[in-house]
């Protein structure tokens, strides 16, 4: 299956570090995927924030530090927040009131000319501009 240029969450990184009961392995695999250049794929500086404070919040801060630099060296565009992201986000927030966060992603992908994200998170379906692929779907 071939896919457009995928923007990656979060909880991909996180579901994969963690090595998550239900998402770990579809997510490592969608990781791997992306690091072998089967996918092309990037992510947000945001994502990096985020993970990071999902492994403190997880009680992994010693991986923190590490996990940040594995993102940005991932080889793959880590696009930056710039405040009209956060003015769009709260746009897209009145029209589908969901997580400020995710808005603030479909803002960054909406700058960037991306559709289509790489989430287990299932309030992204309901921007309906966007394409939300769930990581256990894309397997081998």
């Amino acid at each position: 299956m071939t896919f457009p240029r995928l923007y990656v969450d979060s909880n991909v990184f996180f579901y994969a570090k963690i090595q998550d009961r239900v998402f770990g392995e579809s997510c490592s695999r969608v990781l791997s995927k992306i690091a072998s250049k089967e996918i092309d794929a990037s992510t947000s500086a945001l994502v990096a924030l985020e993970v990071a404070n999902a492994l403190r919040r997880y009680g992994l801060s010693k991986d923190v530090a590490d996990e940040v630099r594995a993102i940005f060296s991932f080889g793959i565009d880590v696009y930056p927040v710039e405040s009209a992201d956060i003015r769009e986000a709260a746009e897209i927030y009145s029209e589908v009131k969901i997580s400020p966060y995710d808005c603030a992603h479909a803002a960054i992908m909406k700058r960037n000319g991306l559709s289509t994200i790489v989430s287990a998170d299932k309030e992204f379906d309901r921007v309906n501009w966007l394409k939300r692929i769930d990581p256990k779907s894309m397997q081998e």
